[in-house]
């Protein structure tokens, strides 16, 4: 089973876990129940090893793709020998069971179905045990086969035929009852559920279609039971094909949910988004007795640093693979601040302040430990003093302590915010006069960017203009940009995409909107046919990189436009 390029790949998502399928119809990545749990699906990572779910004909090529409206429900056309079908995929969301559903349209000439599930990303066969012609039962899962032709195994491999002239439909469930009726009765209810989920969160203006497709993107990755939104479904997806920067991202990072949830503030929503990051937030800390945040959690809040090698090929040969993260006892200032940047924000437009409680001890935390070296926005090994890092703590400070009730923890947030600027004033500069990556460091990094952004900086400030300069000078290519790592030669691996974005919003703030519509439209045109983006992008290959689809990047690109919408505007 071939591994695709990670720009084929298409989200088809319940809100608590989902599935990757290429333009083939094949679905080579799948954890049943929840985002984090161990795939059945796993070929995307190791072609032999892992489980997939082929759908194949004589002559069978793709020819397009689509969901219904803003809905998760894909369907995508094939041409073959014989004629034309279509294969919609979806998983029930709002309906009375939960896993993997497809249909497929009348036929011209025979399709022929191939399921091999595997446990532990493939690490382990599993039982199988047919019920009868149209049920198979998966014990070790909790998972039963059902299809509307008949079932039948070989090997470890479970087969179906669709005829010539007939249509039919599959479905990888958690109940051993369904029928005709019950199939569609299911894709019903989940397009109403994603009408209402839709409604929640809505853009008129530039890029419209573009804004859209990220919205979807987000909304796919939320794990509806806590609220929270990770960073992307998939682990292992490499930064540089061959190489060993494979990481797990199938946590709720809480910088990345921040940011998320600063750019969707701006736009038409009721509320919800803003009520489930400050929910999610609150209830780690409780739940976990903290004083300030984790740098991640698992979907269930719980704080999460185990982490398991698994022997996998990889994806292209891209080693090692793991289960879990090794960053989770990082000091990333710049997440707690991050976090007081959306409260921010929320309660600007709300004028309420939901969870003070938490915001006070994150503030309280920062203020008696900003003067530490953190892991970065980059999550570095090597602690340093990153400017960002102590430039978005700062603005925090700043931002909260008008909501601040009592004036002597008010007055305490701005001395401390006061002394951090002095800290960047006397150690964050270079000799240029340009924001430094880290105190004592001649080079800059793009994170500098979103000085503008959170308002720490004007963006005609003549440092952070500096910085720009220089930013343009070393880590451009073409319209896009590059971050700066300290461990790692950044040009090794690809354009960093968010990070273009931020770029993109200081032109924008900086009053400059043909600048800034240049490389959002550069960002644009590294999204995939459904308007996904991963990690980072290949320019010369023309290459996706990194895990998928990648969250961070749809906020940004989000909160980019938004920019641009308002530079227009003014």
């Amino acid at each position: 089973m071939r591994q695709p390029p990670i720009s084929t790949l298409a989200v088809i998502s319940d809100r608590r876990t989902c599935a990757l399928l290429d333009q083939e119809g094949t679905i080579s990545w799948y954890c049943p129940t929840a985002f984090d749990r161990e795939a059945v699906f796993s070929s995307l990572l190791d072609e032999e090893k892992g489980g997939y779910w082929e759908i194949k004909s004589p002559g069978q090529k793709y020819d397009s793709r689509a969901f219904e409206h803003r809905s998760s429900v894909l369907t995508t056309n094939f041409n073959t020998n014989g004629g034309q079908f279509s294969l919609t995929d979806f998983m029930p969301t709002g309906a009375s069971f939960t896993g993997i559903c497809r249909k497929i349209s009348k036929v011209p000439i025979d399709v022929i179905a191939i399921i091999r599930l595997r446990a532990e990303y493939g690490l382990t066969n599993i039982n199988i045990r047919q019920i009868h012609s149209h049920l198979i039962h998966l014990p070790d899962m909790n998972l039963w086969m059902h299809a509307s032709h008949k079932l039948w195994i070989d090997g470890d491999v479970i087969h179906y035929n669709v005829p010539a002239g007939q249509e039919g439909w599959s479905a990888l469930i958690d109940t051993d009852c369904i029928d005709d009726k019950m199939f569609e009765n299911a894709l019903s209810a989940t397009l109403a559920a994603w009408t209402k989920i839709k409604s929640h969160i809505d853009y008129e203006g530039p890029f419209k279609n573009e804004v859209r497709n990220s919205l979807r993107a987000l909304q796919q990755m939320v794990y509806e039971p806590t609220g929270g939104i990770i960073a992307a479904p998939t682990t292992g997806l490499p930064e540089v094909i061959g190489g060993h920067r494979n990481y797990d991202y199938r946590y709720v990072w809480m910088r990345d949910a921040a940011l998320i949830t600063s750019s969707l503030v701006g736009l038409q929503t009721d509320g919800m988004v803003e009520k489930a990051f400050m929910s999610f937030v609150s209830g780690a800390m409780r739940k976990n007795n903290q004083s300030h945040v984790a740098c991640f959690y698992g979907i269930d809040q719980s704080v999460r640093k185990e982490i398991r090698y698994l022997s996998l090929e990889g994806y292209q040969d891209s080693r090692p693979i793991t289960a879990g993260n090794t960053a989770a006892d990082q000091f990333q200032l710049d997440a707690e601040a991050s976090i007081l940047l959306a409260c921010g924000a929320i309660y600007a437009k709300t004028d309420e302040r939901p969870e003070w409680e938490t915001v006070e001890a994150i503030a309280d935390y920062i203020c008696k430990n900003w003067e530490r070296k953190d892991n970065g926005i980059w999550e570095e090994e090597q602690t340093q003093h990153y400017t960002s890092s102590k430039a978005l703590a700062a603005r925090a400070l700043e931002v909260m302590a008008p909501y601040q009730d009592d004036r002597e923890a008010a007055e305490c947030w701005l001395y401390n915010a006061r002394l951090i600027r002095e800290f960047i004033s006397n150690n964050c500069m270079t000799s240029y006069g340009a924001f430094a990556v880290y105190a004592g460091s001649e080079d800059v990094d793009i994170s500098c960017a979103l000085l503008a952004s959170f308002g720490f900086v004007k963006a005609d400030n003549d440092h952070l203009q500096a910085t720009i300069a220089a930013i343009e000078k070393r880590h451009r290519e073409g319209c896009l940009y590059r971050r700066h790592l300290l461990e790692f030669n950044a040009a090794k691996e690809g354009v960093f995409l968010a990070a273009s974005c931020w770029m993109a919003h200081y032109y924008a703030l900086a009053g400059d909107p043909i600048k800034a519509e240049k490389i959002i439209t550069a960002v644009k045109n590294c999204a995939n046919d459904l308007g996904y983006f991963s990690e980072e992008y290949d320019p010369e290959q023309g290459l996706m990189l990194g895990n998928f689809p990648q969250t961070f990047v749809h906020s940004s690109f989000i909160c980019a436009v938004n920019g641009l919408a308002v530079c227009i505007a003014n």
